[in-house]
């Protein structure tokens, strides 16, 4: 197998595994064990760094672990490196939305369409066989290769919604939009045909996604899709200032975050992308990460498209400074970013409380502590992650943040993830001192 270096990605740092002064070498062991098994003995992942910090800023962790098969001689990606963390930007666009409305720049129940006219005419498709749209979407996963696969759900009509989306609908996954893997071949061929990351502009982008129906009305549930993509989009036609901007005067420079922007630094080199489809780790092929339909944000440092649920890029001691800022903002003598009532109803069930694991919140998943072993863990930590294997919790009762930084689309992995067995290992030293 061809290691990273082969497709130009030439950083080359020493594995290391670094803790705050005030953990024991037997921590440091047992995290740096835990890693390697995961990234080394079961060859899950191609490299992996966890970082964790107390809610007042000190390291817990600071730990990277390289996969022998990518990276020769343990040589790899570190805590401080760029990654593309996907869907961890909804969170930050989401905390830039609830800021705004604090402002009075407008409400979260304001029709989305007052901002984004090109959305007032989206129909939304119906199988004329009957149900929804999302619902046939759910369905054909559950179907064997040899059956429809939801194929029938193609022959729809065009309905108007049942109520106008707002742009809490945006927030929480319930406005219709969706990504090109509902495995209906109508709706992924013709988003993917568009090529929205190719979009030379927002404006661009949205009259694309204008021209395609939506997957359901605004009060039939959630399904995750394109929703914060159009939020960031919508909220530059508020304000009249990009995404990237808003992100620097509201939060990056009064609170001094570095290690997250949607502009790549010039010297900055990300990591090669890797698959795990197919049961092993390899190097993706063009066109493999398929959410848009095959197409990737653009990544660099003269982008002006700036996608709002996919598109920022940061370190994990960035995006942990940033969950620190957002959610402890009281521990780090700081003036709070939001309000009371918004960390409240960020993090208080919004939808999908009806499954047996949780509910979703505003871009965070409120666990209850079940695990995919029927296990549970503490029913208290709020986490999210990206489509590359990205992941960030926030503990409210032990203070702490996390992240947890790989690029791997659909890692061979299974049971209980490595950021519950890091939590576990972490609770436990702390509780043996």
């Amino acid at each position: 197998m061809p290691n990273a270096r082969a497709l130009g990605f030439s950083l080359v740092i020493p594995l290391v595994t670094l803790f705050g002064c005030g953990a024991s070498n037997s921590q440091e062991t047992a995290v740096r064990s835990l890693l390697e098994e995961e990234v080394v003995a079961l060859k899950h992942y191609p490299f992996m760094t966890a970082y964790v910090e107390t809610a007042e800023g000190e390291v817990l962790v600071s730990s990277a672990v390289a996969n022998p098969d990518f990276y020769g001689n343990a040589e790899g990606p570190d805590v401080d490196d760029w990654m593309r963390i996907w869907s961890m930007s909804k969170l930050v666009t989401i905390v830039l939305a609830l800021d705004l409305a604090e402002d009075g720049v407008f409400s979260i129940e304001d029709r989305a369409a007052d901002y984004l006219p090109e959305l007032a005419t989206l129909k939304v498709a119906r199988p004329l066989s009957g149900g929804t749209m999302s619902q046939a979407s759910a369905q054909s996963y559950a179907l064997t290769a040899t059956e429809d696969r939801g194929q029938s759900a193609c022959d729809y009509s065009l309905e108007s919604p049942s109520r106008a989306m707002t742009i809490r609908d945006l927030m929480i996954h319930t406005a219709g939009f969706y990504y090109a893997t509902t495995n209906l071949s109508c709706l992924d061929e013709a988003q993917a045909a568009l090529e929205l990351p190719l979009a030379k502009s927002s404006n661009e982008w949205i009259e694309g996604i204008s021209t395609l129906p939506l997957i359901q009305s605004p009060d039939e549930g959630y399904y995750y899709g394109l929703n914060t993509t159009v939020l960031g989009f919508l909220m530059e036609r508020a304000t009249g200032k990009s995404l990237q901007s808003l992100l620097e005067e509201r939060l990056l420079e009064p609170y001094d975050i570095k290690g997250l922007t949607f502009l790549l630094p010039e010297s900055a080199v990300l990591p090669p992308r890797v698959s795990g489809i197919d049961g092993e780790l390899r190097l993706a092929t063009p066109m493999e990460l398929d959410i848009f339909g095959g197409h990737q944000p653009p990544y660099g440092s003269d982008t002006t498209l700036f996608l709002g649920g996919e598109g920022l890029v940061a370190t994990a001691p960035g995006f942990a400074k940033f969950l620190r800022v957002v959610f402890f903002s009281n521990a780090n003598g700081i003036q709070p970013l939001l309000e009371d009532a918004s960390i409240t109803a960020m993090t208080s069930p919004q939808s999908n409380a009806d499954g047996g694991w949780g509910a979703m919140g505003y871009a965070i998943w409120l666990s209850n502590g079940r695990r995919p072993d029927d296990t549970y863990g503490r029913a208290d930590i709020w986490t999210g992650g990206g489509y590359e294997g990205t992941r960030y919790w926030i503990d409210p009762t032990k203070g702490r943040v996390g992240v947890i930084m790989t690029q791997v689309f659909m890692p061979p992995a299974s049971g209980v993830s490595i950021e519950d067995k890091l939590r576990d290992l972490l609770d436990t030293r702390a509780s043996s001192r």
